[in-house]
C-alpha cells in the first residue's frame, strides 16, 4: 500500500520515496530535511539552522516534526471517515 499525501497549499503529492529521502536528510543533516519538505527556503528552515547551530537535539526534534508529523491532520480525519 503506497501512501500518498497531498499537500493542500502548494498541490505537492508526497510518495514514500520523499519521506525515504527526508528520513536519510534528517539522520546527517536536519536543515537538509527541512528545506527538502517546504520546498524552498523558509522561516523553518532558518529556524532548524538557529537550532542546529545553538543545540543540536531540538533541531532533530523540529525536523522530525516538521517532516512527519506536521499537515497530517487530514489523514487522521480520512481514517477516522472510512472506518
Amino acid at each position: 500500500m503506497t501512501v500518498v499525501s497531498v499537500d493542500t497549499k502548494s498541490g505537492y503529492i508526497e510518495t514514500d520515496n520523499d519521506r525515504i529521502i527526508m528520513a536519510i536528510l534528517l539522520i546527517f543533516l536536519p536543515p537538509l530535511a527541512v528545506f527538502f519538505k517546504s520546498r524552498g527556503c523558509s522561516g523553518s528552515v532558518c529556524l532548524n539552522i538557529l537550532l542546529y547551530v545553538c543545540l543540536i537535539l531540538p533541531a532533530y526534534c523540529h525536523a522530525t516534526w516538521y517532516c512527519f508529523i506536521r499537515g497530517r491532520e487530514h489523514e487522521v480525519r480520512a481514517e477516522i471517515t472510512q472506518n
